[in-house]
């Protein structure tokens, strides 16, 4: 279980960067909105909403 956690961590950490990178301009709510779509997007394997937010 604890590398499992760490798998995400990284990813995460990862995904941060990436979002750092391209949107750097925005305000914390929209930064937040990007980094949790990014990572609802990769987690589901899916573009429906409904499959993200779960």
């Amino acid at each position: 279980m604890s590398y499992y956690n760490k798998l995400i961590y990284q990813i995460k950490r990862k995904i941060n960067n990436f979002v750092d990178n391209i949107c750097s301009d925005l305000n914390k709510t929209q930064y937040k909105f990007v980094f949790q779509m990014i990572y609802g997007l990769m987690e589901a394997q899916s573009v429906k909403l409904s499959d993200i937010a779960r």
